[in-house]
């Protein structure tokens, strides 16, 4: 018994048999043999359902926990990003105006650092070599998606720099990349000739095989080492159809190459198997799991408006079964992300969502293990379309997001998150626990001083007249801009977080009428404002005591606690 998904779905021996067939089709591009490989059956059984909400596995719902970065130097939109260590590398894509960018940068330490590059790479592929090493290549030769670039940069992990790389001897565009057996294989294009496969030997590209055209195709392996390059879309960005088989069965078809002959052949999916479109940030290895010398892959599909996850295992296809919703909690629709994001160490699946408007957006990560056990974790008050962002799993498990736009291709953003998803089966709610536990906000200030609240109501962040504001249904609390590095959200224990030397943590407590600060220097002082600006009381902090601010006996209004550059606004009823 395989030990990931065949384990999982619980199939058995005689499920597995292969169901596969050759026959012929009425439909085939030039150069690519007529015979087509058919799976002619989706196979599935429910996942084994352990989530904590529901024993039917209808999945829980949770807060999304975040940490908003500085803004990159550059704003980007259809651009590469990657991990390198401890780091996140931003590569290409367009920036302001449609304009192509010939820059990269690093964020570590805190801040985003530039990388020379000698070549703009927007909409194009990325791969990691043998060596570790990653190259990014392709993409769009001219400003507004115009032509096609045949240059590629290797990243080197080791020295942080880029140095340029063999040129591939098709130009193309919205193209896809895979590592197979230490040589890269490139296919797709966007509004120019895909009929052939980009082959890198570790000196140089050379075309080999045949291809019927796809735009930012999938790059699968079947299980005799078979490259399989399948897509929804042509390169002109339009539906590839369905191929009818001779009885008149149809199939939704991509091609198979085979290395050892250079032979290229149909392979037919059944017609239902409908894979969302993936965008120019996503690698194979995103959503590949190798275990005991077998490749799996999660293919996100749509299935009647309803997001389906699929696996297939090189021989066959799985529908795993479990009902992933298409509505947020407030009842918004999400639109999904095609490809998904698998987090090994975990045994987790992360799938990727939006919903509401561009300039007032909510981001939707679904946490699905391994065990069929789910949920859905959600925050809001994105002033931009996350969805457009380019998206990359961290080394630490998270999800970096970067980039994106508002309205169209010509408003590149700089705004830079990481998302750090639930765990499935678990949920992050707004339930008081302890002063000092639990899921608290954390802004991490220039001055080296941390500052963590216990906001017991998810909260929504915001930046307005370079203040972050940060605002739940019982308060509010107001920073200066330039006085904040960086914000997250994070699981603390009583103990607090933990510090590096010489920084120091103030932990703020908000519980109905009351304000608890500790950690205040000696001497500080909490001024109670009215909302007329009239100073109503002040209280001065005492070394290693906390200090609570309180409006129990005041009439009802909203008042300002200000401490430090803290400015806190309560609503007493």
């Amino acid at each position: 018994m395989k030990k990931i998904l065949l384990l999982l779905i619980a199939i058995t021996a005689s499920s597995v048999a292969t169901l596969a067939a050759e026959h012929r089709v009425n439909k085939a591009a030039d150069g690519i043999r007529k015979e087509i490989h058919l799976i002619k059956e989706i196979k599935g059984k429910r996942l084994r359902h352990v989530t904590r909400a529901s024993e039917e596995g209808k999945g829980v719902v949770s807060t999304l926990r975040y940490e908003q970065l500085p803004d990159m130097k550059t704003p980007r939109l259809s651009h590469q990003s990657f991990p390198s260590g401890n780091g996140i590398v931003v590569v290409g894509g367009r920036t302001t105006g449609f304009a192509l960018t010939n820059t990269a940068e690093i964020y570590r330490n805190g801040k985003w650092q530039s990388i020379d590059i000698a070549s703009p790479h927007d909409g194009a592929f990325s791969v990691e070599l043998n060596d570790g090493r990653v190259m990014v290549g392709g993409g769009f030769s001219s400003n507004n998606g115009v032509g096609q670039s045949r240059f590629t940069d290797i990243y080197d992990p080791k020295t942080n720099l880029f140095s340029a790389g063999p040129n591939l001897s098709v130009a193309r565009a919205e193209a896809k990349a895979i590592n197979l057996n230490g040589k890269v294989y490139v296919s797709g294009n966007w509004y120019a000739d895909d009929t052939v496969i980009d082959c890198y030997n570790g000196s140089k590209f050379s075309s080999v095989g045949a291809m019927n055209g796809h735009s930012n195709p999938y790059m699968l392996t079947d299980q005799d080492g078979n490259l399989i390059v399948l897509s929804s879309y042509d390169t002109k960005g339009q539906s590839t159809g369905l191929y009818t088989d001779y009885d008149g069965t149809k199939y939704f078809v991509g091609v198979s190459y085979n290395p050892a002959t250079n032979q290229a052949s149909l392979y037919g999916f059944p017609s239902t198997f409908s894979p969302m479109a993936l965008t120019d940030d996503v690698r194979t290895t995103n959503y590949q799991m190798t275990q005991e010398g077998v490749n799996y892959y999660m293919i996100l599909c749509s299935r009647n408006g309803k997001p389906v996850l699929y696996v297939y295992d090189g021989d066959d296809i799985y529908d795993i079964g479990v009902d992933l919703p298409v509505k947020s909690s407030t009842g918004a629709t999400i639109a999904w992300r095609g490809g998904v994001f698998i987090n090994k160490a975990k045994e987790e699946i992360y799938i990727i969502g939006t919903s509401g408007t561009n300039t007032n957006q909510s981001v939707h990560i679904i946490s699905l293990s391994f065990e069929g056990a789910w949920t859905i974790a959600s925050a809001s008050g994105f002033s931009h379309n996350l969805q457009t962002a380019s998206w990359t799993l961290t080394s630490d498990g998270r999800l970096a997001c970067t980039g994106g736009s508002i309205n169209d291709n010509t408003d590149a953003q700089r705004k830079a998150y990481i998302f750090a998803p639930p765990t499935a089966g678990e949920t992050y709610n707004d339930t008081p626990g302890p002063a000092g536990s639990g899921p608290r906000l954390v802004v991490w200030k220039k001055s080296g001083e941390k500052v963590t609240y216990d906001l017991h109501h998810a909260p929504i962040t915001t930046f307005s007249n370079d203040k972050l504001v940060i605002r739940t249904n019982k308060t509010t609390v107001t920073y200066s801009r330039k006085d904040v590095l960086r914000y997250t959200y994070e699981q603390v224990s009583a103990t607090g977080i933990e510090l590096q030397p010489g920084e120091r943590e103030v932990q703020v407590n908000i519980d109905g009428d009351e304000v608890t600060f500790r950690g205040l220097k000696a001497g500080a002082v909490a001024k109670v404002y009215g909302v007329n600006g009239v100073l109503i009381s002040q209280h001065t902090a005492v070394a290693g005591q906390p200090l609570t601010v309180s409006i129990k006996n005041r009439p009802s209004g909203v008042y300002i606690v200000k401490a430090d550059t803290e400015s806190i606004k309560l609503m007493k009823k």
